[in-house]
């Protein structure tokens, strides 16, 4: 195999599904487009394929009929990660290809939500923006429950908007706990006074949850909206925002995430319901703060490369940072058909790879 090689590192639900045909949430199609558009060979592997020995890898790579086959050579000199690795091994392995002088970026793919607040919020400009966060504790909650009139109760990492539940004042001591039980069926609501109900006690008793306030968010026909926005570098080596997506939660819900039946359209769509705002301010508002946001992120968080920041609008347009994902899956953009974006959010880490390549190449 030549230099143009590019290794794209794939956990095994993927790397079982490319043999098939079938990739579920990834799209192989789009980098084998972004990577002839680069003059690159994308190379599919796990970690387990990775020969450290002989310093070579056992990869599906695309034959001229268009089968993937599994074919054995060196280790590509560049590495995009796309897989979620926890284990101290894996991590090990990842630790020993870049000692080996291997660049592999996006090395980590999950950043726990109450780590990235503290990171962000030392920044005196991006304040504004981050909704006050803190850890999961009965001492805490009471503590927000005094100073926010509606808060956000969820996982500290991951869910795909599982485990999250509201809670909003209703009047004076009158409260309401709020969660999703079904797919597609409205929020249950629980009131309650002084005494929590046994779902509120259990989430904050767990340490492994944040307490967040909860910012009111624009609106689309009557639904709260949110956005994804695909924050990654390019073939310059430096931060774009490739595409930003909403994301609408179902009537009378409150979690916008796709597999909690939300629902995704494009920013210009939604803000066709908020006529008052301008869709290029909004847009550039975003933009920059986001360009902030991950510049940030990136001082601290090593060989970081291609994100998706979830951020919400209040009603006047102000941008509002709710959480950041590490491996972004990017399907939002497919089911608001924003096809063009969708194929840029895979192109431009593989522009950045080619980037990178060529680096090497240049240092010899």
């Amino acid at each position: 195999m030549s230099n143009s090689n590019i290794g794209i590192l794939v956990d095994g639900l993927i790397y079982s599904g490319i043999e098939y045909g079938h990739s579920y949430f990834e799209r192989i199609s789009f980098y084998e487009e972004a990577c002839e558009q680069y003059g690159l060979v994308p190379c599919f592997f796990r970690l387990s394929d990775i020969n450290f020995e002989s310093k070579q890898v056992m990869a599906f790579v695309k034959e001229a009929n268009g089968d993937y086959v599994k074919r054995e050579f060196a280790i590509p000199s560049i590495i995009h990660n796309r897989g979620l690795f926890f284990t101290m091994g894996a991590k090990e392995k990842i630790k020993n290809l870049q000692e080996a002088g291997i660049v592999v970026f996006n090395e980590r793919n999950r950043y726990g939500k109450m780590k990235v607040y503290e990171t962000l919020i030392q920044n005196e400009d991006l304040k504004p923006h981050l909704p006050e966060t803190v850890k999961a504790s009965k001492e805490n909650f009471q503590k927000m429950l005094e100073k926010h009139d509606q808060l956000i109760i969820k996982p500290n990492s991951g869910s795909l908007g599982s485990g999250i539940i509201k809670v909003e004042r209703l009047e004076g001591q009158s409260w309401a706990v709020s969660y999703n039980e079904k797919k597609g069926e409205p929020s249950i609501q629980i009131p309650f006074t002084n005494e929590w109900p046994d779902l509120l006690k259990r989430k904050i008793s767990n340490s492994y949850y944040i307490i967040q306030q909860r910012i009111p968010l624009a609106t689309y026909e009557g639904s709260p909206f949110d956005m994804r926005v695909s924050v990654q570098k390019n073939g310059l080596g430096e931060w774009q925002v490739t595409g930003i997506v909403g994301k609408v939660a179902k009537s009378g819900g409150f979690v916008t995430n796709v597999a909690k039946g939300g629902e995704c359209k494009s920013l210009q769509e939604l803000l066709k319901d908020l006529q008052e705002l301008d869709f290029n301010i909004v847009y550039k508002n975003i933009e920059d703060f986001s360009i902030k946001a991950v510049k940030e992120l990136a001082e601290h968080f090593p060989h970081l490369a291609d994100v998706g920041f979830d951020i919400g609008i209040t009603e006047d347009g102000f941008p509002m940072f709710i959480e950041c994902n590490g491996r972004d899956l990017r399907i939002t953009f497919g089911r608001a058909n924003m096809l063009d974006v969708w194929k840029a959010t895979y192109a431009t880490p593989m522009s950045y790879a080619s980037h990178l390549l060529k680096s090497k190449i240049e240092q010899g």
